[in-house]
């Protein structure tokens, strides 16, 4: 089991699932694939921390920033 959570302890696995789960509900149009996809990015900082990472950390950071700016915009 050690070996399937790595070195991340699972958090790259939820990041991972979180992701790809976000682009399933964006494409059926549901709003709250941008909470799904900040807890994602939320994730994604943790391990890009753990790594050392710094630009991975950017980079979720400003995603996060365009997740709240889409789910704010959203049309109903």
């Amino acid at each position: 089991m050690e070996q399937i959570l790595g070195n991340y302890y699972g958090i790259d696995w939820i990041a991972m699932t979180g992701s790809l789960i976000f682009l399933f509900l964006v494409g059926s149009k549901k709003r709250y694939a941008f909470i799904i996809y900040i807890i994602a990015n939320i994730a994604w900082i943790v391990v890009n921390y753990m790594a050392q990472i710094w630009p991975g950390i950017i980079a979720c950071i400003i995603l996060i920033g365009l997740n709240i700016r889409a789910y704010v915009k959203w049309e109903k």
